[in-house]
């Protein structure tokens, strides 16, 4: 029986910033899904442009075989489009001084007809939900606060900064209800079991997304916010 999903995302500038650096992006092939959630990070215009750099060259350079498409080449895939995308974020951000210092967070799933991967750079987040398991945080945040709370920072791993990137990729199988991935402007501001509580809500796929921004608002809307939501249909 052929998988169908249903996908969407929404974005909001929150309560507190002028303008909104998040973007996200969903391309459904039918046999392949891409979701995909970017934060950008850098001041005006900088985080913006780094995100939606991410978002476009990522999605025009994903390229598959459909139906033959295995694991090992989705991971190929993978890996050539997240090096294409930080080597030209990284290029303009060091030869253009207006873009000094940008990049992005970056958060992927890419779906397969058995096995999803999950290609995470940054502390945007990709969570699963099934109502026997619960809610599951796919991702660890790539910040490394416990290591320099004394000096009061926090350093993220982010896209853009480097010339070369770092990055993780995990395979987990298509067992589970929805896929969710977010930016911390979400993860922030809704805890973990409002998160399990409102996917679990029935409704449209639309209609749960709008409830998360919403409260994610509710809750104080501190920074921008990126919620990418795919459910899975048994039913077909």
């Amino acid at each position: 029986m052929k998988r169908k999903v249903n996908t969407y995302f929404a974005l909001d500038c929150g309560k507190v910033r002028k303008n909104n650096e998040d973007r996200a992006a969903i391309i459904d092939t039918n046999d392949v899904q891409l979701l995909l959630v970017c934060d950008g990070m850098g001041g005006h215009k900088k985080g913006e442009v780094a995100s939606q750099l991410a978002i476009d060259i990522i999605t025009s350079s994903f390229e598959f075989d459909d139906k033959n498409t295995t694991e090992y080449k989705a991971k190929k895939v993978i890996r050539k489009v997240m090096k294409k995308a930080n080597s030209e974020i990284n290029n303009l951000a060091t030869t253009n001084p207006n873009y000094a210092d940008m990049g992005t967070t970056v958060v992927m799933a890419v779906v397969l007809e058995d096995t999803t991967l999950i290609c995470n750079c940054g502390d945007s987040r990709a969570y699963s939900y099934s109502k026997e398991y619960g809610l599951k945080q796919l991702t660890t945040d790539q910040t490394y606060v416990q290591y320099l709370y004394s000096l009061g920072k926090i350093v993220m791993n982010t896209m853009g900064i480097n010339p070369t990137i770092d990055y993780d990729i995990i395979s987990i199988p298509n067992d589970y209800d929805s896929l969710l991935l977010a930016s911390d402007g979400f993860t922030n501001m809704v805890s973990k079991k409002e998160i399990e509580q409102l996917i679990a809500l029935e409704g449209t796929v639309k209609e749960k997304v709008d409830t998360m921004l919403q409260r994610a608002l509710e809750n104080g809307g501190l920074d921008n916010i990126a919620i990418n939501l795919m459910e899975v249909d048994h039913e077909n």
